[in-house]
C-alpha cells in the first residue's frame, strides 16, 4: 500500500539546506512540513497566478476574481514575512515604537499584528 506521504530528494548544497532548516525552526514547523506548504503555496499561486489561453475565455468578473486571489495569497505572504522580520527586531533590541515606525503603523497597531509569534 503506498504512503500518504511523499518523499522527494533536494537538490540543493549543504549550506543552503542548513539555512533551509533553520528557517523551518524559526518558524516552529518541522522541515516535511515547511516543505508541504511551499509546495501547496506554489501549486495555489500557479492555479491563481496571470492567465492562461484557456482562462480569456472565462467572464472578466471571473478573471477579475481570480487575479485578485492571487494578489490576497501574495499579501499574505508579505505579512508573514513582515511578522518574522518585526519579531526579530525587538528580539534583537529594537522596540516596536520603531518596527511601528518602519511599517508607518501606530505602536499599538504594529504590536497587535506582528506581537505574537
Amino acid at each position: 500500500m503506498p504512503s500518504r506521504n511523499q518523499v522527494a530528494r533536494v537538490a540543493v548544497d549543504d549550506e543552503t539546506w542548513r539555512r533551509f532548516r533553520q528557517a523551518a525552526l524559526a518558524r516552529g514547523v518541522t522541515v516535511a512540513a515547511y516543505l508541504g506548504k511551499l509546495v501547496e503555496s506554489e501549486l495555489r499561486r500557479r492555479k491563481a497566478s496571470p492567465l492562461t489561453v484557456g482562462d480569456v475565455e472565462q467572464p472578466e468578473a471571473d478573471q477579475a476574481l481570480a487575479a485578485l486571489a492571487a494578489v490576497r495569497l501574495a499579501i499574505d505572504e508579505l505579512d508573514d514575512i513582515a511578522g518574522r522580520l518585526a519579531r526579530s527586531a525587538v528580539e534583537h533590541g529594537g522596540s516596536w515604537e520603531d518596527v511601528a515606525s518602519s511599517l508607518r503603523l501606530h505602536h499599538a497597531a504594529a504590536l497587535q499584528a506582528y506581537g505574537q509569534g
